[in-house]
């Protein structure tokens, strides 16, 4: 399986973002504040070949997991797949996938809201196959799920997302320094938060009725 590793590099070819070549450009603007170093640096790490590095990562975000964006959650439940903790390792991919789509409904950036597909589709195959044979555990998972994300504020920079949309390349491209707001106003996040997770559940309820 290829794995995606999100640096700070803008990724041409939008709709096959991991086949795509990429070109760096110079971040500009408000897109220079978006940090996402130590993401990186992580799903590098989960990617790679140094085992000992690799449990001391993992250990490290299931510690604090809030504080690690939705791809790190997506290549970290790919780790714990590859290590046979497969419900383990489906609970954090449905965390990485009910925030992403969290994070993609506060971007005003339509173009980048593809980013959420394509980790699905990455890191989610063998996931899916796996969780979707025993339906009652999914249903206990996705409740977990849906618990955790309520409960926990998420404490990284939800503007990850930002970085694979077509504004973050106009602007890197352009003298123009200046940008429209990344997110949507802080006064609505509660609303599109609880928006984003019942249509999460309310979906995946009406999935397992149809299946039943």
């Amino acid at each position: 399986m290829k794995k995606i590793i999100f640096l700070l590099t803008i990724t041409f070819g939008l709709s096959t973002l991991s086949n795509a070549q990429t070109k760096e450009i110079k971040l500009k603007g408000i897109y220079k504040e978006i940090d996402v170093t130590r993401h990186n640096d992580a799903i590098a790490i989960l990617n790679g070949e140094n085992k000992k590095l690799k449990q001391q990562t993992v250990a490290g975000i299931l510690k604090n997991p809030n504080f690690y964006n939705p791809p790190v959650l997506y290549a970290l439940s790919h780790e714990l797949f590859e290590q046979d903790k497969k419900d383990e390792a489906s609970y954090w991919f449905y965390v990485a996938q009910l925030r992403a789509r969290y994070d993609a409904n506060l971007c005003t950036d339509n173009s980048a809201k593809q980013a959420v597909s394509v980790l699905n589709n990455e890191y989610g195959s063998d996931i899916n196959v796996y969780a979707f044979k025993n339906i009652d555990q999914l249903e206990k998972t996705i409740t977990k799920v849906v618990d955790f994300v309520k409960a926990n504020a998420e404490n990284y920079d939800h503007r990850w997302i930002n970085l694979h949309g077509m504004g973050a390349v106009i602007a890197g491209m352009s003298e123009d320094t200046e940008t429209k707001a990344l997110s949507q106003p802080e006064d609505k996040w509660a609303a599109i938060k609880k928006k984003t997770i019942d249509e999460y559940y309310n979906g995946f309820v009406e999935y397992v009725k149809s299946k039943k």
